[in-house]
């Protein structure tokens, strides 16, 4: 094979691996929320944790592994006072115990081609107040390939992971609402050699 053929060849062969994309999805966090619900006899408390982030990847086959870090101390519902009180020993001890972690260990979807799907049960183990649970969370997706929701809910018995405070005059419920929505993008890695 003469030098001008050979590398006519090799530019053929590597051409579609140097323009090669790999495709994931990335968390877009100024519209994506995770809030709370404690139901109570006299005000119910609705919140926000201010602060987490997804440390891990989702796959371009919504294949996802990694953790969801929540700063415990991030707290708001909107009432300075009850928030300073969730943050101590009653209830999260936030000194102690400063970040809850959602461990996710297996996305399933209703298809089974999850670009198609609309359901998926997200299974995965919550540490929180220094106490791990299993935690199965339903969500329900609605967008296109490039752009897509996920909101869901779980219930969260407070008591299983150590958080029994109580008040005589504003008994609390013992299962806490989460209620969860992500706002995802499709993003693509550039190929080898920084290929575009």
């Amino acid at each position: 094979m003469t030098k001008k053929l050979f590398a006519l060849a090799a530019t053929l062969i590597l051409t579609p691996l140097l323009s090669a994309r790999t495709y994931w999805y990335e968390i877009d966090y100024a519209k994506s929320q995770l809030t709370f619900l404690a139901k109570s006899r006299v005000i119910n408390a609705n919140g926000i944790f201010r602060k987490w982030s997804f440390k891990g990847k989702i796959s371009d086959k919504l294949h996802v592994v990694g953790d969801v870090a929540i700063d415990c101390a991030s707290i708001d519902t909107d009432n300075e006072r009850r928030d300073k009180h969730l943050t101590s020993a009653d209830f999260f001890d936030c000194e102690k115990h400063p970040q809850h972690i959602f461990r996710i260990q297996k996305v399933t979807a209703d298809q089974a081609n999850p670009l198609k799907a609309t359901k998926f049960q997200l299974q995965g183990e919550l540490t929180m107040h220094g106490v791990k649970q299993p935690v199965t969370l339903s969500l329900t997706r609605e967008g296109t390939d490039e752009k897509f929701t996920l909101v869901g809910s779980v219930m969260i018995d407070r008591e299983k992971f150590g958080i029994n405070y109580n008040s005589s005059l504003n008994p609390i419920e013992k299962e806490i609402r989460l209620d969860l929505k992500l706002f995802l993008n499709r993003r693509a890695d550039k190929g080898p050699h920084g290929a575009s």
